[in-house]
């Protein structure tokens, strides 16, 4: 899966996005991100943008959209640890061709800013998102309260790069990443101290590396302890 991402101000190209402490903001930014998708190969996304800049009325025909193959199949986890499985197809008398969760047309279900999904693809495929930047102080409520708990997540935020030195998630010893690629499968990174002296970061087995997150990607996130929390204070500048 690879992204593409322009943020358009209203009146003039946003030169850059940087993460802020100020508390204000005064421009929406609206844009798209584009995420290619290959026929029969699994991927995990999530909404970039946001509908409407509340950060809750997102839906999977407003994020994934409704001109995706037939047979595209999404999988989202759900609360009671399983996946609801929805499926782009036509059904009934006379065909109606939407998202349906089981026999019900579900063209409604919520997937917001901050959720990762698995995806599923019936044939090679543009998803555009289009949609606002979630500006100002974020938490992101899809960070799993338990420890040891497995959450489907993604940043609230359409950037690009290190989950902690760009995406501003805050890691406690013990935490635990898994990125999936559709090619060479998960790469699991834990937070830990390791060597002499102790040196504390992400490490996939003993080489220290930060897990690397693309704009409208989603991954797994395994908090060690419970009540960690994910808070941005982002602000196009």
């Amino acid at each position: 899966m690879r992204t593409k991402t322009l943020l358009i101000a209203v009146a003039a190209l946003a030169v850059g996005i940087l993460a802020s402490s100020a508390q204000t903001y005064s421009q929406n930014v609206v844009g798209y991100v584009n995420l290619n998708l290959t026929n029969g190969e699994f991927a995990i996304i999530s909404p970039a943008l946001d509908l409407d800049g509340t950060g809750t009325n997102n839906t999977i025909a407003t994020v994934i959209g409704t001109n995706v193959p037939l047979a595209t199949f999404v999988y989202a986890l759900n609360s009671s640890g399983g996946f609801d499985t929805l499926v782009f197809k036509a059904s009934g008398h006379p065909a109606v061709t939407a998202w349906y969760l089981g026999t019900v047309a579900a063209n409604n279900y919520p997937i917001n800013p901050g959720q990762g999904v698995f995806i599923l693809p019936g044939g090679n495929t543009t998803i555009t998102e289009v949609g606002t930047v979630l500006q100002g102080p974020l938490s992101n409520p899809n960070v799993p309260a338990l420890a040891g708990a497995f959450g489907l997540v993604s940043s609230q935020v359409p950037i690009a790069g290190g989950v902690t030195t760009a995406l501003s998630y805050t890691p406690t010893l013990g935490d635990t990443i898994y990125v999936y690629d559709p090619v060479a499968g998960y790469s699991t990174y834990l937070y830990k101290a390791s060597g002499h002296p102790a040196v504390t970061g992400w490490y996939i087995g003993t080489t220290l590396s930060e897990p690397q997150i693309n704009a409208g990607q989603g991954f797994w996130l395994q908090p060690s302890t419970a009540g960690e929390v994910w808070n941005n204070n982002f602000i196009v500048q």
